[in-house]
């Protein structure tokens, strides 16, 4: 009841009012490592496989197989009736990722809250519990992936824009800073911030670090094997669209253009690799029925991800045609498989893709750009310059930066 009490007060009152940074309650103990509390609330239900929870299960892996100097990695994770409790270390390789005892979580001034999965869905109803964490000492740090729910609601269901609202408001209580996956984002977080509680870049801090080029970091280790492509896509030449079927993401575009190149004869095929989303039930119909379907037009939603290095590596290029992104792993990933990229022209694109990649805007005949786009590609050989290839190691590695600044606040205060 004292926390539900203390979650109204904290959802009514100006966030002026409740923001305060932590406060270290108890002398700090220089003998145990502090932890860094990682929230991976949405993963540890459910692996959906978006693109954001292939950034969790990258950086979390190399967190824990390098974690950072002077902490204890320590998984997290809450439901909307159940607050945070600890989670296996190897909890992406079991059923049950839950500590049997349930270990209630102790913290002490030194101690992070890393908000690295998106859980727009359970931070805000644990607001209150998370705001006394901070009268101990604890700093709190969240990943901010994109603005789009807010910014384009009409792309999204209006549970998960209301939900995502009620987590950019706890953000501005709780957060001591936030992490952005590019410039785009931090600049978007920074605006809406200002404009809806007043607060500015020196209030709230933010830092960017880019995402990993690898599909899964165990790449770059060389021990992640390729499934086979399925028979009737082996030998075709073939364009690939990767992501999530919804309705920011441009199918229907590409599909369009495609539609009329096949009418003139193309026998390039384009395979569209991702599950069905929300608010697309026309189109996945459309793709289901479709006349080339299993011809040359192949949707699979299911693929692994060994089937998906298989499809990067034999495609002859990949298209993004998204209208709106937080990164856009797709062209980075892209560029790792050494491939050519069409893509939409939007400024996070800008940002990331390789200099050389084929760029088209609204005002563009979609059908002729993809024409000579495909006449272009030739043969699989193309040399893609590969501006900004990071790797997952390398992604880690400017958190693990973020995360020392923190350390070293701790270093450096006295503790009463």
């Amino acid at each position: 009841m004292r926390f539900q009490l203390k979650n109204l007060a904290l959802n009514l009152l100006p966030v002026s009012w409740t923001r305060v940074s932590s406060k270290a309650s108890i002398e700090y103990n220089s003998g145990i490592l502090p932890k860094i509390l990682i929230d991976v609330s949405s993963l540890v239900q459910f692996d959906a496989g978006t693109g954001i929870q292939r950034v969790v299960r990258n950086l979390y892996r190399e967190l824990i197989a390098a974690p950072p100097d002077g902490f204890q990695i320590c998984p997290v994770a809450a439901t909307r009736k159940q607050f945070y409790r600890y989670v296996s270390r190897d909890f992406l390789e079991k059923t049950d990722p839950f500590i049997a005892q349930h270990e209630p979580i102790q913290i002490r001034p030194g101690d992070l809250f890393l908000g690295l999965d998106l859980a727009a869905h359970v931070v805000p109803y644990h607001i209150g519990a998370l705001h006394s964490w901070k009268g101990q000492g604890l700093k709190m740090i969240f990943f901010v992936y994109d603005l789009l729910p807010v910014i384009e609601p009409k792309w999204f269901s209006p549970r998960a824009s209301y939900n995502f609202i009620r987590w950019l408001r706890a953000l501005a209580i709780l957060a001591d800073s936030t992490v952005a996956i590019s410039r785009c984002v931090q600049k978007d977080f920074h605006a809406w911030m200002h404009k809806k509680f007043e607060l500015s870049a020196f209030d709230l801090p933010s830092f960017v670090i880019h995402l990993g080029a690898e599909l899964d970091s165990n790449l770059s280790a060389g021990n992640f094997k390729r499934s086979p492509l399925p028979a009737n896509v082996r030998n075709k030449k073939f364009i690939l669209m990767v992501g999530t079927i919804e309705p920011r993401k441009g199918h229907e575009d590409i599909l369009d253009a495609f539609e009329h190149l096949w009418a003139r004869g193309s026998q390039t095929a384009l395979i569209i690799v991702g599950k069905i989303g929300w608010k697309v039930q026309e189109l996945a119909t459309r793709l289901k029925s479709h006349p080339e379907n299993g011809n040359r037009l192949h949707w699979i939603d299911n693929a692994t991800d060994e089937l998906l290095v298989s499809f990067y590596e034999e495609c002859y290029g990949v298209a993004v045609a998204s209208k709106g992104e937080g990164f856009g792993l797709p062209l980075i990933e892209a560029c790792y498989f050494n491939k050519p990229t069409l893509a939409r022209d939007i400024p996070i694109f800008r940002e990331i893709a390789a200099p050389n990649t084929r760029f088209f805007s609204g005002s563009d005949n979609l059908t002729l750009v993809l024409q000579d786009w495909i006449v272009s590609l030739g043969g699989r050989s193309t040399e893609i310059s590969k501006k900004k290839l990071v790797t997952w190691s390398d992604s880690c590695a400017q958190l693990v930066e973020v995360l020392q600044i923190y350390q070293r606040k701790y270093n450096t205060q006295s503790y009463n």
